[in-house]
């Protein structure tokens, strides 16, 4: 039977990772909406493809760049202060998009609120990973990154709603100033263990002067120079980049090349996501159980679903004309191998790098490899559309199975250096014994 102590403290995991999950899937209010709302702001404001385009830039791009630059504020400010100024900034400037007109107004208001989305899930990890013991790190961030999927279908389906009943310019309305009262709920609700005077069994606590003399900012290659860091960052550019395409392209390859209706084609592609959502939870707890012997372990059963995704990749190729069943099944174990492996990797993998050997750097290094992935996000549309049209979507299909294949390459060689590190450290260990 626990103890009082004990009830107290699962009833605050059960709460903070219940409401991490909300916060990061809430970011999605002000990114998912821009493609849903795309055909009206056309049709309205006469905009051509190439500046939609841009658009999806305009949010994208800055994401990605002050995820690596704004990472470490979560390591010096704390993540109560990040997170919540993240959300209150980004719904700030997204509250009044339906009021402009301008091109450039509306550029300006989508790239603020990227730059301010940038720090929000490194900080989310770091927060979330001072709740739990390090041995359940993996099946917690495995369960809470389905924030990413939920966040996505939920966004959507509100943007639909808000666009079909009051009309495009609504849209960011509601939902910028539900962020805005967020904000306030997480600056008054995030409060690390040490705020509410309690200790979370299993979890490595740094001594002071550690945490102290490592409070500066970390450089970007310094982070970049810690082992496998590079690594990790390879293999989510990739897997962020067949992520990406198979949200945004793969309706468009339904209708296109297997004669899908529009309605089944926004249908059917939802298998991914559930895929993800169930590949992530399976994953997390599959990577805790190896990791309770040899931390490095996780990495190989990450791997080993990185090399699944590019299987799938190539038996979906292989039978898209054969029906919709096929294309279900084969399309849900590529969402599953495909975002496992990225859930771990930017959370619980990252954060564990980052605060290795006493460097408070797990926002830092949960940025950088998160940022370094978004790059591939951001380079998709384009690279997608130029292979479809001058080749094919069997081409397509290629890429990815190349880009699953190289990184599966780069998370073995992780592992390997993991594993290498280890054994070096147990030697040491035997030696001053």
């Amino acid at each position: 039977m626990l103890s009082p102590a004990s009830r107290k403290l699962k009833l605050c995991q059960t709460t903070i990772a219940l409401m991490v999950w909300i916060t990061y899937a809430s970011t999605y209010l002000s990114r998912k909406p821009l493609g849903v709302i795309k055909s009206s702001i056309k049709n309205e404001l006469k905009f051509t493809n190439m500046q939609l385009g841009w658009l999806d830039s305009a949010i994208l791009l800055p994401y990605s760049v002050f995820q690596i630059v704004l990472g470490p504020v979560a390591d010096r400010l704390g993540p109560k202060i990040t997170i919540s100024s993240c959300l209150f900034l980004s719904g700030s400037a997204m509250v009044t998009f339906g009021s402009w007109s301008n091109y450039y107004m509306l550029f300006f208001l989508l790239f603020l609120s990227g730059t301010a989305q940038g720090p929000c899930w490194p900080s989310c990890s770091k927060f979330l990973s001072s709740w739990f013991a390090d041995a359940n790190l993996h099946s917690i961030f495995g369960a809470v990154s389905t924030s990413a999927f939920g966040g996505s279908i939920v966004a959507s389906g509100v943007a639909v709603y808000l666009m079909k009943n009051y009309g495009w310019r609504f849209v960011y309305f509601p939902t910028s100033l539900y962020l805005l009262l967020l904000s306030f709920v997480a600056f008054f609700s995030f409060k690390t263990p040490m705020e509410y005077g309690m200790v979370v069994p299993g979890k490595e606590i740094l001594p002071e002067k550690s945490r102290t003399g490592s409070s500066r900012q970390h450089q970007l290659r310094e982070l970049w120079q810690i082992p496998t860091v590079a690594e990790l960052s390879v293999a989510m550019a990739c897997m962020k980049l067949v992520r990406y395409t198979m949200y945004l392209w793969l309706p468009v390859y339904l209708v296109q090349s297997l004669n899908y209706s529009t309605a089944d084609a926004g249908m059917y592609s939802i298998v991914f996501d559930i895929g993800g959502v169930l590949g992530s939870i399976i994953l997390g707890i599959a990577a805790d159980r190896v990791a309770s012997t040899e931390s490095y372990r996780a990495l190989l059963h990450i791997w080993m679903a990185s090399v699944s995704a590019t299987i799938s990749f190539i038996l979906f190729s292989l039978t898209a004309s054969w029906g919709v069943s096929y294309n279900t099944m084969f399309m849900m174990a590529a969402g599953a191998f495909i975002c496992g492996p990225d859930g771990l990797l930017g959370g619980s993998v990252a954060i564990s790098v980052g605060e290795s050997g006493g460097r408070n750097a797990g926002a830092a290094v949960t940025g950088l490899i998160n940022g370094f992935g978004s790059f591939g996000a951001v380079i998709e549309g384009p690279l997608v559309a130029f292979i479809a049209e001058k080749f094919s979507w069997d081409a397509v299909f290629l890429l990815m199975i190349f880009l699953s294949s190289l990184g599966s390459f780069a998370i073995m060689r992780a592992f390997a250096m993991q594993r290498r590190t280890s054994r070096i450290n147990a030697l040491l260990v035997e030696d001053s014994v």
